[in-house]
């Protein structure tokens, strides 16, 4: 297979996950069509939009999943600095929550101890960003401690269901960014709708889960002693920062971090988006409300609400058209 198929974008199928806090709205905005199901039982709790294993849809390279076409052209498809630093990998994973229930009171380790600790598992660090989509009312999510707390007071709290309490609630609705450096205690509130952009990796410690049991009947599994080993103990802003305001056709910076940056657009009649890949990173769009078109190596792609494209690194130039919002995420 040629390179030069690195210069289209590349469509994904999403891929619904199943959790125990699911609600029903992402098998409502993706459709029927197109997107791969978890097997079993129990609501949807997440979409996977992009990340090793997902699968091209449509194209000379359908069929393929991103892992294996990483493995086989590395820096043409995920760029200089991913492979530099993680290898023949997609570093990023991006993905839609739906939260009908609390999510787990939680935490994530950085590169160094995953590295450590879980190498047998694969999974990279784990620093995460939300885009909050929808939000009910009073809706908030948990960040930080309101004041510097020590591992037995954590421990503690996390055995007697006190936890929540010493955490920060902190209130959000769309538009509001939430960035979350691996070690910060976290938990997403029910009653939102979340894009999440984040490390490519699954390991997540659990703190507190409000006595919630599993498909078996059992208690969900905690993880307090590796939590403590990578928690951040110290107190945590009450607020978030507020992100730049939108302008249609103008690229705005929400998150800047050393493993990933992203970028929002409003897409209008009159007002089309500009971008271009680098040789150090590919792009992951994601569509968060309405539709686009995007235009390039010659081809034109459809994308509606929840569909995510990854353009190669070696792509180079690109257009967007329509009227919604487009997220990018990207290594730099």
């Amino acid at each position: 297979m040629s390179a030069e198929v690195f210069r289209l974008p590349l469509p994904l199928r999403p891929r619904l996950v199943r959790r125990v806090w699911g609600g029903g709205a992402l098998r409502s905005l993706l459709g029927e069509d197109g997107v791969d199901v978890d097997p079993g039982a129990g609501p949807f709790g997440e979409a996977w939009l992009a990340d090793g294993a997902s699968v091209v849809a449509r194209g000379p390279l359908a069929g393929s999943t991103v892992a294996e076409l990483a493995e086989r052209w590395g820096e043409e498809l995920v760029g200089t600095l991913t492979v530099a630093r993680y290898g023949r990998r997609l570093a990023l994973l991006v993905k839609l929550l739906d939260a009908a229930d609390d999510l787990s009171v939680q935490v994530h380790p950085d590169d160094d101890y995953a590295l450590r600790r879980e190498a047998a598992t694969g999974h990279l660090g784990k620093t995460e960003a939300w885009y909050v989509l929808r939000a009910e009312p009073r809706a908030y999510v948990l960040r930080g401690f309101v004041r510097p707390v020590t591992r037995e007071e954590v421990r503690a709290a996390a055995l007697d269901g006190s936890l929540p309490e010493l955490l920060q609630r902190v209130a959000v609705g769309p538009g509001d960014v939430v960035v979350n450096p691996a070690g910060t205690v976290h938990a997403v509130g029910k009653g939102l709708l979340l894009y999440e952009v984040q490390q490519s990796s699954d390991l997540t410690y659990r703190l507190f889960d409000y006595g919630r049991r599993d498909a078996a009947g059992r208690p969900r599994e905690l993880h307090l002693d590796k939590a403590l080993d990578v928690a951040d103990l110290s107190a945590a802003p009450a607020t978030l920062p507020r992100p730049p305001a939108p302008g249609p056709g103008r690229w705005r910076r929400l998150v800047a971090r050393p493993e990933f940056v992203l970028d929002a657009v409003l897409l209008r009649p009159d007002a089309d988006a500009a971008g271009a890949t680098a040789p150090e990173s590919c792009h992951l769009l994601t569509v968060v409300d309405g539709a686009a078109r995007l235009f390039a190596g010659g081809e034109q792609l459809e994308l509606t609400t929840g569909a995510t494209a990854l353009l190669p690194a070696a792509m180079g130039a690109y257009r967007l058209s329509g009227f919604g919002e487009v997220l990018r995420a990207a290594v730099e």
